[in-house]
């Protein structure tokens, strides 16, 4: 939740029930932020990992010198 988010929130709460309704909207707009940033970071993280094998197998000569980065991706089926 940004600043100006968690502010308005706090005013609503303040204002009593009669803001309940904004509140949850607001509540849920961020859980749906939020969900989408965990799939994109979990994405990353992922991209990340199949790199650090890809470098692992290749100095353990698992992986022939000429395989890219992106032929070892599609063995997986991955996307740079």
């Amino acid at each position: 939740m940004s600043i100006d988010d968690l502010k308005q929130y706090v005013t609503w709460r303040a204002e009593g029930d009669t803001t309940i309704k904004k509140r949850l909207a607001l509540l849920k707009s961020t859980q749906i932020k939020l969900e989408s940033s965990i799939v994109q970071t979990q994405k990353h993280l992922e991209i990340l990992t199949d790199k650090i094998n890809w470098y692992e197998e290749k100095l353990h000569g698992s992986i022939n010198d000429n395989e890219s980065f992106r032929e070892y991706l599609k063995r997986f089926g991955h996307e740079e």
